[in-house]
């Protein structure tokens, strides 16, 4: 019983081993003939050279968009068609390796079938619409039996990008601007505080988490500052400085935008700066817009101002 019970132990043990052998199924490679084909067939497309790139297909050759929801085959002539287009209508058009990104051969199994795995980057604006198109794209190239020909393509890619691409081409409302407003007001009064130097009504303008944007100065654009650092800023301002002409520029519109409840307003001023201790003044020029809640708070505002143009 006990002799048994160890060979079948062994056994066990034996099959176990066996398990957690490794098997090879084939071999990668970084330089490899079918990394060439495919590298003169992605020269090919970007150029729109659809001689070569029939010359590099097989017969048979099929296609597939593979982040598409059902992703069917597709034929060579939408491929030539898709590369007539991206070559004459898109500005710098170009197909990179992505970052340290290479190419990598794969052949598979006994039948030793190569395929090959792109990660690339496609650069460029479309001339029409000035979409930029730039996108990580990854390809894998399968190539028939004798190694030198491609007889099918899996291309994956920013499909929502596509389709923003395409959307560019149509005409789609997306709220209401209004000349004339009551909440225009919020945009008006802001600048005569401003000029006004009155800090305690320009806070109450604002909410408490509002988010504010000197773009100018931005060195990131997640960046953002709120209402009690704005005015402590101001505090800084007003100790040098003084207003002593505003104007505004054309007229503030405001948007409506679908889907959204605030209301966002753009205006446009001309503004007279003087230096109290020196006496000079100079003129600029502030873009502001703001997006003003339910509640007619401030919650968020983007101003241009290049602070170069303050008097010394």
């Amino acid at each position: 019983m006990k002799k048994r019970y160890i060979v079948i132990t062994l056994l066990l043990a034996f099959l176990n081993l066996q398990a957690q052998k490794k098997h090879v199924n084939g071999k990668i490679y970084d330089k490899h003939p079918a990394i060439t084909v495919a590298d003169e067939f992605t020269e090919a497309f970007v150029s729109g050279d659809t001689v070569k790139i029939k010359s590099l297909v097989t017969d048979n050759f099929g296609w597939w968009a593979k982040n598409q929801i059902n992703p069917s085959k597709k034929k060579l002539a939408s491929l030539l068609r898709r590369s007539q287009y991206l070559s004459n209508n898109v500005i710098g058009f170009n197909i990179v390796n992505n970052g340290g990104a290479y190419s990598d051969a794969m052949e598979f199994g006994e039948d030793k079938s190569v395929h090959v795995y792109a990660y690339q980057l496609m650069k460029g604006f479309d001339k029409n619409t000035g979409m930029n198109l730039t996108m990580p794209r990854n390809s894998i190239f399968f190539m028939d039996e004798t190694g030198t020909k491609i007889s099918g393509l899996v291309v994956s890619d920013s499909q929502l990008k596509w389709k923003k691409a395409y959307d560019a081409w149509d005409t789609r409302e997306n709220g209401i601007i209004f000349k004339d407003h009551p909440m225009i007001a919020k945009a008006r009064l802001l600048y005569a505080y401003l000029a006004q130097a009155n800090l305690e009504k320009i806070r109450l303008m604002y909410d408490d988490d509002a988010a504010i944007r000197d773009v100018m100065s931005l060195t990131d654009i997640k960046n953002y500052f709120g209402p009690e650092e704005k005015m402590t800023m101001l505090e800084d301002f007003y100790r040098t400085y003084e207003i002593v002409n505003l104007k505004e520029i054309g007229y503030p519109d405001l948007l409506r935008y679908d889907g959204s409840n605030d209301t966002t307003i753009i205006s446009w001023w001309e503004i007279s700066i003087k230096n109290k201790a020196s006496g000079n003044v100079t003129t600029g020029y502030h873009h502001n817009q703001i997006t003003v809640n339910n509640d007619g708070k401030i919650i968020k505002e983007d101003y241009y101002w290049n602070p170069s143009l303050l008097p010394e």
